[in-house]
């Protein structure tokens, strides 16, 4: 037995007088006090206090009835060698630290500041918010606003932090990625030490540091299991390319770092993890926190840390899956973005959409814009089942799209005569309607970009308004009677934009719809007589089946447009509207008047106008 452990045994025993000794053989063997000093020091302080009666003997049980402060643990990191690494060339590599929120506005700020307070000075900090609901959104954009290292990001349903943290390494452009949680805050030396460690041999592929909870009102270390801290996690930094090569995390609601670590033991080997036995991170203890479930408290400063039950069933499933699976495989099976669980796991654990009937994803593109229509395809692919895609005027189907195989029904009108243009979005309603297929419908723009949580959100939108409702991120409200389609009185909610709260709309923009097949009986293309007036067919579909059509909320830039080089449908018709006029007048009357009908009496929905409305009746 070494040394070092046999002191440790003692001390843990409560025997500080024999450990103390063993501990000062240790330093003199090793020429340095610092290895050892907290050891020593709380040694003596027991020796000293049982001496003087102060504390009963029997009450002693290790370290666990004296508390254990911040400014021990930053003692015992200062008298610890910083770990530069000589070797290291030219500019030290970007880190990107991933942070990740969800109504944590009381703790935003401090942990966004410990990382802007660190010595390392090449990184940027990604925040993305998990849907709060409090102001913790709003502090980390004013933070961001004040310096460059600071970039935030804002999901558009609560979709998990592991959800959040892949969308911030989407996000980001470090060659190194940390994460840190929004309510901790860490060590001002934590991401050098890391990266140190790291850079210090070839063939790391990641490092991780030992971690401390804290308590709130006493900001004492709370013990966990016996242990002032411990490997955590959390505190994992890994090189991109890891990502490209085994996946991302799997979305779940937690333990999912415990399976990405696993899996990366897996496919790379332990050995080449660099373990940095020092506390540089620090974790609060609260009751809302995602390991609630694993804790039991045995006095203000002292937890038992178990696995519960759903935790530990998801333990047995994914290493079920490490052990069967070939290794090549993992990348594929942990894709990201994802709308489905790619392990079988508890309800509690998922807050995906999962849905259970097919997603279908219509885009209608042009030639011009075959570099956004690429960047589409990319950014959708994980996001639904099937594409069908209308190419207008196409020399030929591109290798990327052939590369989707059957995933994709693909549609090459190269006779412009023949272009049904943006209608060919609408293709494959009318065959699943005639089919009697139901699925999720989401039609697209080749000009817009979609972020990673677009589908999740769009199907719990749907599921909202329990399946009846078409829903868009493009609306348009006309006056109760209007006259003229690109009317100046007409009131636009411009995808774009932010939106606070859902809204009921006359007319939706098809580059951003979505809604259940079974919601309407019967559909003929035909009926979509004129190309290029998709978004006005469409919303008189909806009216005359006595559709809601709902503009969700939103963030700024939630979409964005992408356009830059080519014409749009707005830009050709905005001062020759005559038909779609016409359109429009023929089916008056528009406004707030055609939407009360549709909203049943139901309380939920009274939010989708506003509660003076009677201006646009």
């Amino acid at each position: 037995m070494s040394l070092f452990k046999r002191a440790t045994e003692l001390f843990k025993s409560g025997n500080y007088k024999d450990a103390l000794t063993l501990y000062e053989n240790i330093a003199k063997i090793y020429g340095s006090e610092s290895l050892v000093k907290y050891n020593i020091d709380i040694c003596k302080k027991n020796i000293t206090q049982s001496k003087s009666n102060k504390i009963e003997e029997d009450n002693i049980s290790g370290e666990n009835k004296f508390s254990v402060s911040i400014k021990d643990l930053y003692n015992e990191i200062s008298n610890s060698e910083l770990g530069i690494t000589k070797e290291r060339l030219g500019a030290p590599p970007l880190v990107s630290i991933i942070m990740t929120s969800h109504n944590t506005e009381k703790f935003i700020e401090a942990s966004i500041n410990s990382l802007l307070l660190q010595t390392y000075n090449n990184l940027e900090v990604i925040v993305v918010d998990d849907y709060s609901t409090d102001k913790t959104f709003q502090i980390a954009s004013r933070i961001a606003n004040s310096t460059s290292k600071v970039k935030t990001f804002r999901l558009n349903s609560n979709l998990g932090t592991y959800f959040a943290k892949n969308t911030g390494i989407l996000k980001s452009k470090g060659d190194i990625i940390f994460f840190q949680d929004s309510d901790d805050v860490c060590h001002h030396e934590r991401i050098e030490r890391c990266v140190n460690a790291l850079l210090s041999n070839k063939d790391n592929i990641a490092v991780r540091c030992a971690y401390s909870r804290i308590n709130l009102e006493t900001q004492n270390i709370i013990k966990v299991n016996d242990n002032k801290y411990k490997l955590g996690l959390i505190t994992l930094g890994v090189y991109r390319k890891v990502f490209n090569e085994i996946g991302f995390f799997n979305c779940t609601t937690k333990a999912s770092d415990d399976e990405f670590y696993h899996r990366i033991i897996k496919y790379y080997g332990k050995n080449r993890i660099n373990n940095l036995f020092l506390p540089l991170y620090y974790n609060t203890m609260r009751e809302d926190s995602l390991f609630s479930d694993m804790v039991e408290w045995v006095d203000e400063n002292n937890i038992k840390q178990k696995t519960s039950d759903a935790r530990q069933n998801y333990l047995h499933e994914f290493q079920k899956i490490h052990n069967e699976r070939k290794l090549n495989e993992l990348k594929e099976i942990f894709s990201f973005p994802r709308i489905h669980d790619a392990l079988p796991i508890s309800k509690e654990m998922s807050k995906l959409s999962n849905p259970k009937i097919p997603v279908y994803i219509n885009i209608c593109s042009i030639p011009s814009r075959i570099k956004q229509l690429q960047y589409t395809i990319g950014v959708l692919k994980n996001q639904c089942d099937h594409f069908h895609i209308y190419l207008d005027g196409y020399p030929e189907v591109p290798d990327f799209i052939k590369k989707l195989g059957n995933k994709a029904t693909v549609i090459n009108c190269q006779n412009k005569n023949e272009s049904i243009r943006d209608n060919g979005k609408f293709i494959l309603l009318e065959k699943l309607i005639k089919e009697n297929k139901d699925g999720y419908y989401i039609t697209c723009d080749d000009d817009i970009r979609y972020p990673a949580d677009y589908t999740n959100t769009m199907i719990k939108k749907i599921n909202k308004y329990n399946d009846k409702a078409a829903i868009g991120l493009h609306g348009v409200i006309f006056p109760s009677r209007v006259n003229k389609y690109f009317s100046s009185d007409r009131i636009v909610y411009n995808f774009q934009k932010p939106l606070e709260n859902d809204t009921a709309v006359n007319i939706l923009g098809t580059g951003t719809v979505a809604f259940r097949v079974s919601i309407f009986n019967k559909f003929s293309l035909s009926d979509f007589e004129h190309p290029g007036m998709v978004d006005i067919y469409f919303s008189i579909l909806c009216k005359k089946n006595n559709i809601l059509q709902v503009c969700i909320s939103r963030p700024s830039n939630w979409l964005t447009e992408d356009n830059k080089n080519t014409e749009t449908l707005f830009h050709e018709f905005q001062n020759r509207d005559e038909i779609q006029s016409k359109l429009i007048i023929s089916n008056n009357p528009w406004g707030y008047s055609s939407i009360y009908p549709l909203l049943n009496n139901n309380a939920n929905y009274s939010e989708l106008i506003p509660c003076l409305s009677f201006y646009n009746e």
